[in-house]
């Protein structure tokens, strides 16, 4: 996608307003899998399932910035919504009170799609009529987006949220070949030596550090207040040095990373499991930028 479509993408976006009142989490790049050593979520479910535990209890509007579910090394939603089926009870709560966008990235693009979508409902209903019932409420339920725009009421200023992986060649015109690597070479490389696909952003860190410039580039060439995913390095910026945040993901080792905006503030949220003083392992939510008022970034953005 060149960068003059992504602009046309933000304008075509869904609105959502927010104002100092609003909490909202930006999650991305999940990866839920189907439970196997080719699962880069599943060390880390606690910490996920414990973090989407919290927002929700704390009224939190839980944004899910693409990659959700991991549709490259899977063919098929069959192993995903039996080992997620809690995630997806939390979600559909999410979604019951209205507290729920969901965008789709390179892998899980294919969630666009209502004919694959009901293809996959086909698929679990054959298994039984009550497996995976709780991922097929969530689909049955929710409309699944390229990206999304938060209109902040007080200054009718706006923030772009979108997966991010638009401006990486590799995985948007070229997509479908990575995708071939990933399911059928790079998926069993890393089982067995440990490997990484070197044509994702996050497994490359100097195509991950391009991808990221390219999109602190197109902030600041079209002035946008703009959050991603899709390289799972986290970003943020000083105030008065961009505009361009990025959440991170959930598949780092024993640790997930966040953006919240909560009371007018936004700031960067990484969740890990830390040992108490009697030896007790718990899950604990430490700042790692921020926060800084909302207020303060929007107004580098032009009227």
């Amino acid at each position: 996608m060149t960068p003059n479509k992504l602009l046309k993408l933000y304008n075509i976006s869904d609105r959502i307003p927010f104002d100092r009142e609003s909490k909202i989490v930006v999650i991305s790049d999940v990866h839920r899998g189907d439970g196997s050593y080719a699962d880069s979520l599943m060390s880390n479910k606690n910490i996920y399932v414990a973090a989407l535990n919290y927002y929700y209890k704390e009224g939190y509007t839980l944004i899910e910035a693409g990659d959700g579910d991991e549709l490259w090394k899977n063919k098929c939603y069959r192993d995903i919504s039996y080992n997620y089926r809690d995630v997806f009870q939390i979600l559909n709560k999410f979604n019951k009170h209205g507290r729920l966008h969901m965008l789709y990235g390179n892998h899980d693009g294919k969630k666009a799609s209502k004919e694959y979508l009901e293809k996959q409902k086909r698929k679990l209903h054959k298994i039984d009529r009550a497996f995976g019932e709780d991922l097929i409420y969530l689909l049955d339920n929710i409309k699944f987006k390229e990206s999304i725009v938060l209109r902040h009421e007080p200054s009718k200023k706006e923030i772009f949220i979108t997966h991010g992986h638009q401006l990486d060649f590799m995985n948007y015109e070229f997509a479908p070949v990575s995708k071939f690597l990933v399911r059928h070479l790079w998926r069993y490389m890393e089982g067995i030596g440990g490997f990484k696909a070197p044509t994702s952003p996050a497994n490359n860190y100097k195509k991950g550090g391009k991808v990221d410039k390219k999109l602190a580039n197109w902030s600041k060439e079209y002035n946008k207040f703009i959050i991603c995913g899709h390289t799972h390095e986290s970003r943020f910026p000083k105030l008065g040095k961009g505009l361009y945040f990025n959440d991170g993901c959930c598949v780092l080792p024993y640790s997930i990373s966040t953006i919240e905006i909560n009371s007018g503030l936004i700031a960067l949220v990484k969740w890990i499991i830390d040992v108490r003083d009697d030896n007790t392992l718990y899950i604990r939510r430490n700042i790692l930028g921020g926060p800084e008022r909302v207020e303060e970034y929007l107004k580098y953005l032009k009227e």
